[in-house]
C-alpha cells in the first residue's frame, strides 16, 4: 500500500474515532445535565485533534458528519446547537494548534466563531422557528419576568412585595441592558475553558507543542482597558437619554470591570509567593467575589491598581513565576 493510501487510510479510521467520541459526548451532554456543562465544552476536543493531526479538511468533515448524526438521534434543532458552537470552535482550534499560532489569538478567534454562531442561532430561531430567543430580549425577557414575579405574592405582601417586585424589574432591565456584553463573555468563556481542557487532555497524550495562555498569575489585560471603561461610563452620563448610546456606554463600562476584575485575579494568584498565608484563602476570595458586591469591588480596585502602577513587576513577580509556590 503507497503512503498516500495508508495515510488516508488512517485518516478515516481516526476521523471515525473522532466522530463517534463527539456523538457520545453530544449525547451525555443532552441526557445527564448534570454533567453538560463540562461535557459540551469536551466536544471541540476530538475535532480539533483530527485538524492537528490530518488538516482543517478532515475536521470540516467530522463536523458535518457529527452534524448529520445528532440530527438523526436528537433532532435539528439539538445538533445545530451542538454543531455551531462546539464543533466549529474545534474547527478553529485544530486550525491554531496545527499552524502554532499564539494561544491569544486562538482565544480570540474562538470567541469571535462563537459569536458568529450564537447569533446566527438566535437568527434561524426567530425567522426559521419563529422563536425568540434571550438572545434578542423582548418577549423572552417579558416571559422571564413574568416567571419571576409570579411567587412572589407567596413571600411577600403589602410594601415588601412591592420593594421586591421593583427589585425583579430592576434586575430583568439590567440584564436587557447587558445582553450585548453577556453574549460576548459568554463567546470568550466557551473559547478559554475548551482552551484549557485542551491543555489537560492533550497534555495527558503528551501533546505538548500547543500554544497555551500563560498561567493566571501572569495574566495582564490591556492598560486600554481603563480608556474603554472611561469612554463607557462617559457616554452613559453624556447621552442618558439615548437609550442606544447609554447601553452601548453600560456594555463598554461592564468590558471594563471584567477586565479589571481579571487583572485583580491575576494579583491574587501571584500573592502567595509574597505572602503564604494568601494560598488557601485565594479560592474562596476568587468564589465570593462573583456574588459579593464588596468583595467584587475590591478585586476590582486591586486589578485597576497593578494595571495602573505595575505593582507585580514593581516586585518582579517574573522571578517568583520561576519559583515554586511556598
Amino acid at each position: 500500500m503507497s503512503d498516500y493510501k495508508k495515510g488516508e487510510t488512517n485518516a478515516v479510521v481516526l476521523a471515525g474515532m473522532c466522530t463517534a467520541l463527539a456523538v457520545m459526548l453530544s449525547m451525555i451532554g443532552l441526557y445527564v445535565p448534570l454533567f453538560s456543562s463540562i461535557v459540551f465544552l469536551l466536544i471541540p476536543l476530538p475535532i480539533a485533534y483530527l485538524g492537528m493531526k490530518q488538516g482543517v479538511r478532515w475536521s470540516i468533515i467530522v463536523t458535518t458528519g457529527i452534524l448529520i448524526l445528532d440530527s438523526v438521534f436528537f433532532g435539528i434543532i439539538s445538533a445545530a446547537f451542538l454543531c455551531a458552537i462546539f464543533g466549529v470552535l474545534g474547527v478553529i482550534m485544530g486550525i491554531c494548534y496545527e499552524r502554532k499560532l499564539p494561544a491569544s489569538y486562538t482565544l480570540i478567534l474562538g470567541a469571535i466563531v462563537v459569536l458568529a454562531s450564537l447569533i446566527g442561532e438566535g437568527f434561524a430561531a426567530l425567522y426559521l422557528l419563529n422563536i425568540q430567543p434571550l438572545l434578542f430580549g423582548g418577549e423572552a425577557l417579558d416571559s422571564m419576568k413574568a416567571a419571576m414575579l409570579e411567587p412572589l405574592p407567596q413571600f411577600y405582601s403589602g410594601d415588601a412585595l412591592t420593594e421586591a417586585q421593583a427589585n425583579v424589574s430592576l434586575l430583568v432591565e439590567s440584564m436587557a441592558k447587558a445582553l450585548p456584553f453577556s453574549v460576548v463573555g459568554a463567546a470568550f468563556f466557551y473559547s478559554w475553558a475548551s482552551m484549557t481542557l485542551g491543555k489537560m487532555v492533550f497534555g495527558r497524550m503528551g501533546i505538548k507543542d500547543i500554544p497555551v495562555l500563560p498561567p493566571l498569575e501572569r495574566w495582564e489585560m490591556p492598560k486600554w482597558s481603563i480608556l474603554l471603561y472611561a469612554i463607557g461610563t462617559g457616554m452613559q452620563f453624556i447621552w442618558p437619554d439615548n437609550d442606544t448610546l447609554s447601553m452601548v456606554g453600560y456594555n463598554l463600562g461592564l468590558a471594563g470591570m471584567m477586565l479589571f476584575w481579571l487583572q485583580g485575579l491575576a494579583v491574587l494568584w501571584w500573592m502567595p509567593h509574597r505572602y503564604r498565608w494568601m494560598k488557601p484563602l485565594r479560592w474562596l476570595i476568587a468564589l465570593f467575589s462573583l456574588f459579593n458586591a464588596f468583595l467584587q469591588m475590591v478585586m476590582v480596585f486591586l486589578g485597576l491598581f497593578d494595571m495602573a502602577i505595575g505593582y507585580r513587576k514593581k516586585r518582579n513577580y517574573d522571578d517568583d513565576f520561576r519559583k515554586p509556590l511556598p
